[in-house]
């Protein structure tokens, strides 16, 4: 199944920003940002950042995002609901379970969305 024509267009406007590499998969289009910035809350300043996209999207969105596992929080902990690693694309990932609070509505959010949601949570740590 090839990448719907929703998420390319997303993927194109998003290599403008950001350092991209898209690897499919048997269920998930899986994006791989390079040096997605961090925040100043943790132990690098910049990280790679999965994002595990299903294959159906718009009509489901990324649930979840991964960074590389040596992440941490700048004094050294781990932040809340990270605490496991996974194996997706021949790497291991940092799994940040960090879900939207309102559910993923395929006319309203997209990658940029998805992005936003992210930079917050990391910019609170919460």
């Amino acid at each position: 199944m090839p990448v719907p024509p929703k998420l390319e267009k997303e993927i194109e406007g998003l290599r403008t920003e950001y350092n991209l590499e898209v690897i499919e998969d048997s269920d998930f289009i899986n994006l791989v940002f390079r040096d997605f910035p961090l925040g100043e809350l943790f132990s690098v300043p910049s990280s790679k950042l999965l994002l595990r996209v299903p294959k159906i999207y718009p009509e489901a969105g990324p649930d979840m995002f991964y960074t590389d596992p040596t992440v941490r929080l700048a004094n050294g902990e781990l932040p809340k609901n990270t605490e496991s690693v996974e194996t997706y694309v021949g790497a291991n990932w940092r799994r940040f379970s960090w879900h939207r609070q309102q559910p993923w509505h395929p006319i309203a959010d997209n990658m940029h969305s998805c992005i936003e949601f992210i930079r917050r949570r990391l910019r609170k740590n919460e």
